[in-house]
C-alpha cells in the first residue's frame, strides 16, 4: 500500500513537465553558443563597416552618447554575463520561473542580434528603438524570473537591464533628432 501524498505526486509531475535540468557541458555549450551566435549576427552590422560608419557619424546624437570603443567594451562584458545567466538558469531545477527566465533570455538574444540589424543594417531608427525597448523588457523579465531561480543569474542580468534601459532612451533620442 502506497502512502504517497496525491497532491505532492501531481506537483512533482507538473514540475518535471517544465523541462529538465540540463547537463553542465550541454549548458555551457548552449549558453556560450547562443550568445556567440547572436553576437556574431549583430556584429555583421555596425559602424566597423565604412558605409555604416559614415551614416552613423552623420546622425544627430545627444551629448551623452558613449564613444564607440566604450560601447564595444560594455557589450563584451554584457555578453559574458549573458553566458553566465544562461548557464545558471539552464542548470537550475525545472520550474515555471526557470521556464520564464529561459524564454526571456532567448528573447534577449534575439534583441542582441536584431538591434544592429535594424539600426545599422536597415537604418530604421524607430524600429531599432522598438527592438531596444523589447530587449529591455526581456532582460527585465529575465532578471525578475531568474531571481526566483538563481541569485547569481539574476545579479548577472542586472547590468544588462541598466544598459538596455539606457540604450532604449538613447535610441529614442537619436530617432527623435533624426526624423
Amino acid at each position: 500500500m502506497s502512502h504517497a501524498n496525491p497532491s505532492r505526486t501531481v506537483a512533482m509531475r507538473n514540475a518535471s513537465s517544465a523541462g529538465q535540468r540540463m547537463a553542465k557541458p550541454a549548458a555551457v555549450a548552449l549558453s556560450i553558443g547562443g550568445v556567440l551566435a547572436a553576437g556574431l549576427i549583430g556584429a555583421s552590422f555596425g559602424p566597423q563597416h565604412p558605409r555604416e560608419a559614415v551614416w552613423y557619424a552623420s546622425l544627430r546624437k545627444p551629448s551623452y552618447t558613449p564613444p564607440g570603443p566604450a560601447i564595444g567594451g560594455v557589450w563584451g562584458v554584457l555578453e559574458t554575463l549573458l553566458c553566465v545567466t544562461g548557464y545558471r538558469v539552464l542548470t537550475a531545477p525545472p520550474s515555471v520561473p526557470r521556464t520564464v527566465a529561459l524564454a526571456s533570455w532567448t528573447a534577449t538574444l534575439a534583441g542582441l542580434a536584431g538591434f544592429p540589424a535594424e539600426f545599422f543594417g536597415r537604418k530604421q531608427l524607430g524600429g531599432s528603438t522598438a527592438v531596444a525597448a523589447s530587449m529591455f523588457a526581456a532582460a527585465s523579465v529575465t532578471a525578475s524570473a531568474a531571481a526566483r531561480v538563481d541569485t547569481v543569474a539574476a545579479l548577472a542580468t542586472a547590468p544588462l537591464v541598466l544598459w538596455t534601459g539606457f540604450a532604449t532612451l538613447l535610441s529614442e533620442e537619436i530617432w527623435r533628432r533624426n526624423r
